[in-house]
């Protein structure tokens, strides 16, 4: 943005939905006015000109000339399906670094082509695939005389198959195998290893793709980063979307960790024709259909995303969207992430996972827009289950990730402080409190505009307080054995915020275990999630 402007729009275009805002400067200070979305398709300007309308009749004192709409700034960003990469190397060992490290930028990782693995045959076809955007070589320095004879196997075979296809670059991770003639030059990059690779292809893939400059999963990361420090709150951001999770931990300071996995989609491509991942993502709906009608359904939810978006419809959806999660925790989770290799290729510990609660959990994407506020909450809760206190918002309006495409940091973070109250629905607060033994009774007190609620705390429990949006209140804890909220106390007092979904205390000592039996394990679900689709009471 060049200039302040009075009035300005956002756009969000995904893979399934084009959401847009209309912002506009009211009182002094910048204000959500209205926002709306609608699937991939629709033409932004149909939904920019109904913002507009919907404004200026409610208060058409709050924009400029609205005959003058088509020329506002457009602050816009894209979410591209994830780019498909295949990684080739001289043995498993070599290619598993590199193939973690596209993994986690959100990548599509492909079958490894690796003499252990493939003939060349199959290399050569799989090298050959239209949808193929780049193939990455893991070519480490220091080989072996058996590796060494292997990866020059591997480069001769990626440059005669790169050498049919002219649109297809090729990543040379590593020294390896240097001053081979095989591959095409004007298309080859080479780094100095793991570490640097996943810069240097996206500068490759994105000649081919428009450039990454406002991709929304990268903007979605730098706003949460802002936001952090603007509120000077430890911050999460969730983003499920139909091609890819994203994960974002951020404090002050800036980002902390930052995950994309194109397997934590909400529901992924090759979900489609694969029944055991459709079956795991199964795992999760409390419907009553059988096995067959449930995977059409989730095919269904991937190939038309708006369809079947009411009533038990949503319930799968947010059924997904906790396999997504479950998803996305693992790899944020994986004990193979802690160690990696940095741009020379040496090995070193990754920033380690905060174990405590942030203090605000940011979520945004479809599947968590149609839910009730409590069902959301308590998908959070079973899944990103964390000790502390946190308090959990969405991103309603999906206004982060075009925000996070300002250039200017002063400008973005300006703009967050004046939008945050807008932008962030808030969906209530969290406590995470084990340790509690069973047959033993604490007590939660909490305390609000002067006045106080005692309520017995229980163990192994997600109790719900009514705690409207907008007020603040100390919720104290007490109890006889050690809970566990961080370090170990008998007594602890965490400063809650209300929202949609109120407060949920959860005492459990470990997440949602479910039952290996089909039949049980969707009575459970559903008579543990019902209470929360239909009130605020369990």
């Amino acid at each position: 943005m060049t200039s302040e402007p009075h009035a300005f729009f956002t756009l969000d275009a995904g893979s399934a939905t084009l959401a847009a805002a209309l912002i506009a400067r009211v009182d002094g200070r910048w204000r959500l006015l209205a926002a709306d979305a609608a699937p991939v398709g629709i033409p932004g300007d149909v939904l920019l000109r109904g913002l507009v309308d919907q404004v200026h009749a409610a208060r058409p004192e709050a924009l400029p000339d609205p005959a003058g709409w088509p020329d506002w700034t457009r602050v816009e960003s894209r979410t591209w399906p994830p780019p498909r990469v295949v990684i080739a190397g001289p043995s498993d060992r070599s290619t598993d670094a590199l193939a973690r490290a596209f993994a986690a930028d959100g990548w599509n990782v492909g079958t490894g082509i690796t003499p252990e693995r493939a003939g060349a045959l199959e290399a050569a076809i799989a090298l050959r695939d239209p949808g193929l955007d780049l193939v990455a070589v893991a070519a480490p320095d220091g080989l072996g005389g058996h590796e060494h004879e292997a990866l020059l196997d591997v480069l001769a075979l990626v440059g005669a198959t790169a050498g049919l296809r002219d649109d297809l670059p090729v990543l040379v991770a590593g020294r390896g195998g240097s001053g081979r003639p095989d591959l095409p030059a004007e298309r080859v990059r080479r780094t100095h290893g793991a570490g640097d690779a996943v810069p240097a292809a996206r500068e490759l893939v994105g000649r081919r793709r428009d450039g990454w400059s406002n991709d929304g999963r990268d903007a979605f990361v730098r706003s949460i980063a802002s936001l952090a420090a603007v509120l000077d709150l430890r911050v999460e951001g969730v983003d499920v979307g139909l091609d890819a999770g994203t994960r974002v931990m951020a404090g002050p300071d800036g980002v902390m960790r930052r995950l994309v996995r194109a397997d934590a989609a909400l529901v992924p491509p090759e979900a489609v024709d694969d029944q055991r991942f459709l079956d795991a993502i199964a795992r999760w709906s409390p419907l009553a259909d059988d096995a067959f009608a449930i995977r059409d359904r989730l095919r269904n939810l991937r190939v038309a995303p708006w369809r079947d978006a009411a009533g038990d419809g949503a319930r799968l959806r947010l059924a997904a969207a906790r396999a997504s999660l479950e998803r996305l925790d693992a790899a944020w989770h994986d004990p193979a992430r802690e160690r990696h290799h940095d741009a020379r290729g040496a090995d070193r510990l990754a920033d380690p996972v905060p174990l405590t609660a942030p203090d605000l959990v940011v979520v945004s994407g479809g599947a968590f827009a149609v839910p009730p506020a409590p069902a959301v909450a308590l998908a959070i809760v079973d899944i990103l289950r964390r000790p502390g206190a946190m308090a959990l918002a969405l991103d309603h309006a999906r206004v982060l990730a075009p925000l996070g495409t300002i250039e200017s940091e002063p400008d973005r973070r300006r703009m967050l402080a004046d939008l945050a109250d807008d932008i962030l629905l808030p969906l209530g607060s969290v406590v995470v409190a084990p340790g509690l033994r069973a047959g033993h009774r604490g007590t939660l007190r909490v305390t609000a505009d002067g006045a106080s609620t005692s309520l017995p705390l229980t163990p192994g429990a997600v109790q719900v307080v009514d705690l409207p949006p907008g007020l603040s209140a100390a919720a104290e804890l007490e109890s006889p054995d050690d809970l566990f909220v961080g370090v170990r106390a008998r007594r602890a007092l965490f400063r809650v915020t209300g929202g949609l979904g109120g407060l949920l205390v959860d005492t459990r000592d470990m997440p949602l275990r479910l039952p290996d039996r089909p039949e049980r394990r969707r009575e459970f679900l559903d008579t543990w999630q019902r209470p929360f689709w239909t009130t605020a009471e369990p």
